[in-house]
């Protein structure tokens, strides 16, 4: 009896223990791994230090992501706090969360983020959660820096040895940001911790501005008066440079790049004295013989090197009436054209016609014509020189070419007629609409517009081809959209000429990008 007693006593105390046990497990909250050793009893631990895998923290600062090796199992971080870089070390037990407390995994940690990272002496990692202490500010445009400030929205931070300035995922200085960058800022409380340059900067430089001193020179919102060879300091991105001076203007579309710097030559909008210029003669026929100074040249989809000043043209064919004159080259570029219309056919004896050699010698029409050759009608002067312009410079171009037709009155070939001569006026309306009348824009016919680049690319205004580049057209004013066509590309440009704001031509290069 007394031995089962015992018995039930025994089991008794038995389940006593392992109720004690078991309540005393759950106010534990877990059973703690073989070999670890417990906070209160590791010298190591401070409070609030955290242990993970048996690795106790021994760091906790706010850092900020640089890159992740999946391969080598390595974080390496800037330290927002001390400065410095540091590279810590993960296993597959790593505890590392998001922002809002839920485990996520190294590879998706990306350059630029903030964490808070706890890690031993090591530089074993023992937990990184992305931070949500820090402030942020995003398109900040507006905005003043110094070695040690940067000011925004009326309120002044502090910039320390640990703030990390970056672009595009690489470290920069601190001295490259500039306040017309467009910028991501993070920060604690009056501290700046990282900026981060979205959109840097570079420059654009004006060379070879003789001509255009005083000029306003205007991009985006920005205007300045141009002085010496200016250097202007932009965020990155594409710009129309416009420069209008009192007898020049000019215009270029440029890309700055972050750290570049894109030069500006006004030497090719005329900003500066030339020797030579590029000229393209269109003659019709196309086969008609053209000399210059007395020198034949091949003319045809090809420009000419001239050098300023006067030159003497002449252009031929047989059974055309020859072209005379002489063509002053006052700009870098210029176009004529020379229409040579056909020998009119007169009831004189064929023996004594000498039309159809190709000199331009033969009769003229007889009408007005008296025994001297001299032709009143057509104001003509006793040498046969006819007071008139036969070349026309595109568009209403340059009327500078004095036209001497040579004509015979009589069976020697000494007399005068008009056979010689092209009417400027009559050129112009035969061959040429101008471009801005067709548009129904205001225009000034005594300047000119050069469209110079890109070279080779179709050039419309209105759906009116002028053909490829450089082409020359008469001085719109007011607001146009210029289409250029090139290698099945297409783009359009807005410009605007203001009237009144400046006399001269109109120099414009463009891009296809």
């Amino acid at each position: 009896m007394k031995s089962e007693k015992r018995v039930l006593f025994l089991l008794a105390a038995s389940a006593v223990v392992i109720l004690l046990v078991t309540v005393l497990t759950l106010f534990s909250g877990k059973e703690e791994p073989a070999g670890t050793k417990k906070p209160g009893k590791d010298p190591r631990v401070t409070a609030g230090a955290t242990v993970t895998g048996g690795i106790t923290a021994e760091h906790n600062k706010l850092m900020m992501v640089k890159s992740v090796d999946t391969a080598e199992s390595t974080i390496t971080v800037y330290d927002l706090e001390d400065g410095g870089e540091v590279t810590l070390s993960y296993d597959v037990a790593a505890d590392i969360r998001s922002k809002y407390g839920s485990l996520t995994y190294a590879a998706s940690l990306v350059y630029g983020q903030i964490v808070r990272a706890e890690y031993d002496g090591e530089g074993r990692l023992v937990k990184m959660q992305l931070s949500g202490e820090h402030w942020e500010l995003h398109g900040v445009e507006e905005f003043s820096i110094t070695d040690s400030t940067l000011t925004v929205n009326n309120t002044t931070y502090k910039l320390t040895e640990a703030t990390i300035a970056y672009c595009e995922g690489e470290k920069i200085a601190l001295g490259e940001v500039r306040d017309i960058d467009r910028v991501e800022l993070c920060g604690m409380a009056s501290e700046i911790l990282t900026i981060h340059v979205v959109k840097g900067h570079g420059s654009i430089k004006l060379v070879n501005c003789t001509e255009f001193q005083g000029a306003k020179v205007t991009f985006k919102d920005e205007s300045h008066v141009l002085d010496g060879e200016p250097t202007y300091l932009v965020r990155e991105g594409k710009y129309t440079v416009s420069v209008v001076g009192e007898k020049n203007a000019a215009a270029a579309e440029v890309t700055v790049a972050r750290n570049e710097q894109v030069v500006i030559d006004l030497y090719e909008y005329g900003g500066a004295p030339v020797e030579t210029a590029q000229v393209r003669f269109k003659v019709t026929p196309f086969s008609a013989v053209l000399k210059i100074d007395g020198e034949r040249v091949e003319y045809y989809e090809q420009d000419l090197v001239l050098e300023y000043g006067e030159h003497e043209v002449v252009a031929e064919l047989g059974g055309y009436t020859t072209y005379k004159g002489i063509l002053a080259i006052t700009r870098p570029y210029h176009t004529f054209q020379i229409d040579l219309p056909e020998r009119p056919v007169t009831s004189q004896d064929p023996e004594e016609d000498d039309s159809g050699d190709g000199t331009g010698t033969g009769d003229g029409p007889q009408e007005g014509d008296d025994s001297q050759g001299k032709n009143d009608g057509d104001n003509g002067d006793e040498d046969g020189t006819p007071e008139g312009d036969g070349s026309t410079e595109n568009p209403e171009g340059d009327t500078s070419g004095d036209d001497s037709g040579e004509g015979s009155g009589d069976e020697s070939g000494s007399g005068a007629g008009e056979s010689g001569s092209v009417s400027g006026d009559e050129t112009a309306d035969r061959r040429y609409v101008p471009i801005g009348a067709a548009g129904g824009y205001d225009y000034d016919k005594e300047y000119s517009t050069f469209l110079l680049e890109p070279a080779g690319a179709i050039v419309l205004i209105d759906g009116i081809s002028l053909g490829a580049a450089p082409v020359e057209f008469e001085k719109i004013l007011g607001t146009y959209t210029i289409t250029l066509r090139k290698n099945g590309k297409e783009k359009e440009y807005t410009v605007t000429v203001d009237e009144g704001s400046f006399e001269g031509d109109v120099y414009w290069k463009f891009s296809m990008n």
